[in-house]
């Protein structure tokens, strides 16, 4: 499956928390890496940094709510959808050391979430993940690797908060051609696993576990001090634990662009071309284009446009739909509205399009979300908000997954 959307959420939660400078978040990702270490730096960061000789550490604090839940169960309207009140926070650390033949970059938090009411909702998560690149000379092998322990939601259609883990194990060699191009191969190895997670009826340990093997090679390069490219292919084996006709193989080629944070328009933009093949005849191949983009533009020095997307597939956790083509699309825009005070809007649409099995009718179903805050910038450059936030999602097939949420919250990301 495409696994970059996490990187896209997790750049969804910055700009709800961060204030309206976002460097941060566009530093410059590791090559071969996997869908844990992926979204580790192979840059020092720059804010919030403690130094201990040559280690700096940076670290912080996100409240990514304190407030109020319309539907904690994502219930339909017709049965009586449950309330409650619910803090959540993460606190975390970022590692990072360049040595004379090694660096080291590694990170590890923790999500922990109270609900006032509903007890069977508390949880307490965490996740680490490092990685080492042996710097020898030209040539710069690399080892890395993760766990993640945790109990949410994992995507837009799954309701129940699931408990499930995640641990990879990756590793690869890079060579550099030039002082500003390098070529690589990798391989990684990764498994997902859930516990005690009943989503209408399906056990998701027996629809949803697997391991992954994935390999991958290509070319990153420096097009401008600005703009750099990676082109990468990768082949990829899904075997699953307990469905074995859901084994799917799959061919993808990338393009990857990353804008500095120093530019006027930031971020990063993928596109690529998938083909995967699923062991099951009744299951349909998917043979397209696939991408993400997570975008940052300023106007005028006063405000700041957020815009997000996503194209990939999904492995759903109801055996019969096979999996889901996911197309989504998200926009933000903050104002400065006076002193270190502003106001944000934020919407984001979603299609789930379920035509994978030759044996089911295709059916498409939709979640939006709206909402809006007010923020307070502070000096360590961090952004303490309230925020509210209305999601819906409409299934034309399935009535029971329909339901409509209301949040009124407070958000907090806060660097020592």
């Amino acid at each position: 499956m495409f696994r970059t959307p996490v990187r896209v959420a997790a750049l969804v939660v910055l700009i709800i928390v961060s204030p309206m400078g976002l460097a941060r978040s566009h530093a410059q990702t590791a090559v071969g890496a996997g869908p844990l270490t992926g979204v580790l730096s192979d840059t020092e960061p720059v804010t919030g940094v403690l130094r201990a000789g040559p280690i700096l550490l940076a670290p912080g604090v996100t409240v990514r709510e304190v407030g109020w839940d319309s539907n904690v169960f994502d219930e339909p309207p017709e049965e009586s959808p449950k309330e409650d009140w619910v803090a959540a926070a993460t606190p975390d650390v970022s590692v990072y050391a360049r040595l004379r033949f090694l660096r080291i970059s590694a990170y590890a938090g923790s999500e922990l979430t109270y609900y006032h009411k509903y007890e069977s909702e508390r949880s307490v998560g965490y996740t680490f993940r490092g990685r080492f690149d042996f710097l020898l000379s030209r040539m710069r092998p690399f080892v890395g690797g993760g766990r993640l322990d945790t109990r949410t939601r994992p995507n837009g259609e799954i309701d129940v908060r699931a408990d499930r883990k995640e641990d990879e194990l990756s590793g690869g060699l890079a060579f550099d051609i030039s002082p500003n191009a390098l070529v690589y191969a990798s391989s990684v190895f990764s498994n997902t696993r859930y516990e005690d997670a009943i989503e209408s009826g399906v056990d998701l340990s027996q629809s949803l576990n697997r391991d992954r093997t994935e390999y991958q090679g290509g070319l990153q390069t420096d097009l401008t001090p600005l703009l750099s490219m990676q082109l990468y292919g990768s082949y990829t084996e899904d075997v699953f634990q307990y469905e074995p006709l859901r084994n799917a193989t799959s061919s993808a080629a990338n393009a990857t662009f990353r804008i500095d944070a120093s530019a006027v328009v930031t971020g990063v933009i993928t596109v690529g071309y998938r083909d995967m093949q699923p062991v099951d005849p009744l299951s349909e191949d998917f043979r397209g284009f696939t991408g993400n983009a997570a975008i940052i533009y300023p106007f005028l020095e006063l405000g700041r446009f957020y815009f997000t997307a996503n194209r990939g597939t999904e492995y759903s956790f109801d055996v019969t739909e096979a999996y889901y083509v996911e197309n989504s699309v998200g926009v933000a825009y903050t104002q400065r509205l006076f002193g270190e005070v502003d106001a944000q809007i934020r919407g984001a649409w979603s299609v789930f399009d379920y035509s994978a099995r030759a044996d089911s009718p295709p059916h498409k179903d939709t979640f939006n979300t709206f909402g809006g805050s007010v923020g307070y910038n502070l000096r360590n450059r961090t952004r303490i908000a309230v925020n509210y936030e209305d999601a819906k999602r409409r299934s034309p097939e399935i009535a029971a997954r329909n339901y409509d949420r209301r949040r009124i919250f407070l958000s907090w990301a806060f660097a020592f």
